[in-house]
């Protein structure tokens, strides 16, 4: 990921959004959208270089990978959940983005289940001990 590239283009789109914005609004959202759908792309190349990389790392030190891979994919709802509702909003609808928001935390507890279900397991074997 080249964080350059992707600050010049995010930085130049909102400059062109700004500016044309007062004649047609409908175009600078879609100018800013399209940016934000280039950064994505960018961030997901370098999403996947992490994942390989920690796979490596914690897969060479005997740790188990499960817990890790949750939390990268809590990671991800909270990554992808914060650049749609962020976009929405930019585009005026503040329900939109509240219901992104709310479809991510609903997300990330779905996620969370089965972590807790173990977590409570444990728990109630050392008690009965």
């Amino acid at each position: 990921m080249d964080i350059v590239k992707v600050s010049a283009v995010c930085l130049i789109a909102a400059v062109l959004a700004k500016v044309i914005q007062p004649t047609n609004r409908d175009l600078a959202a879609l100018l800013s959208i399209s940016a934000v759908i280039f950064s994505a792309f960018a961030a997901i190349d370098g999403i996947t270089e992490v994942f390989s990389g920690s796979d490596g790392i914690l897969g060479g030190a005997g740790v188990a990978t499960g817990y890790v891979r949750l939390a990268f994919k809590a990671l991800g709802i909270c990554y992808l959940t914060e650049l749609c509702a962020s976009s929405c909003r930019d585009c005026g609808e503040t329900a939109l983005g509240a219901a992104v928001d709310l479809s991510g935390r609903v997300a990330i507890s779905l996620l969370m289940l089965p972590l807790i279900r173990q977590f409570i397991e444990i728990i109630r074997t050392v008690l009965e001990r």
